[in-house]
């Protein structure tokens, strides 16, 4: 009787020794996006980025991608992630999303993590066409394209990006990159999208 007694007290200290480390860890990963993006601080200059390769440019802004990495949400690779650079610094990064499955995943998760977003909808049809979120100094967006109905999650880092007109940018990294570079075959490095 007293060792199954002992028994349940571990396991209810287990159990609430886990529910402390998922409270503490949940704002920990939060705050690690206000931090930074896959490994990069936010406002980093390009030159300590050496694994970075150059896709294009659109007035002072720059695009990279890093051939060595796919990123994940889940289990679900997205491998289109660009990197913009604001007179050389790091303030915006663009996944380009290909399912609906994983586009109504993230809106669930940063929903559940930010709360409810602004929507934007489209006139004619009267479909939403974008959420917002704004948390720190991050703004995160959720678009679908108006005619060609292409996905992207774009994270902004707002310190740098009110200084660039960001819808200009966005259609830019829709239509003026057309082929990411992946060069010479590397071992691919699989970091997560988003983490909470």
């Amino acid at each position: 009787m007293i060792a199954k007694r002992c028994r349940v007290n571990n396991i209810k200290a287990l159990l609430f020794a886990l529910l402390c480390t998922g409270l503490i860890a949940a704002p920990c990963l939060a705050q690690g996006l206000q931090e930074g993006f896959s490994g990069i601080r936010w406002g980093t200059p390009i030159e300590d980025l050496n694994r970075l390769e150059p896709v294009g440019s659109k007035g002072s802004v720059d695009y990279y991608v890093n051939p060595a990495v796919i990123h994940k949400f889940g289990e679900i690779e997205v491998p289109h992630v660009v990197f913009g650079f604001h007179g050389g610094l790091f303030f915006v990064a663009y996944a380009h999303i290909d399912t609906l499955e994983v586009f109504a995943q993230m809106k669930s998760q940063l929903q559940t993590d930010y709360g409810i977003p602004m929507v934007k909808y489209l006139s004619e049809s009267g479909e939403a066409s974008e959420y917002r979120w704004k948390k720190g100094q991050l703004k995160l967006k959720l678009k679908v394209q108006k005619y060609t109905r292409k996905m992207k999650l774009g994270i902004y880092y707002t310190p740098i990006s009110k200084l660039v007109n960001e819808t200009r940018q966005e259609k830019y990294t829709e239509t003026g990159i057309k082929v990411l570079p992946r060069g010479k075959p590397v071992t691919m490095t699989h970091i997560q999208l988003l983490e909470f």
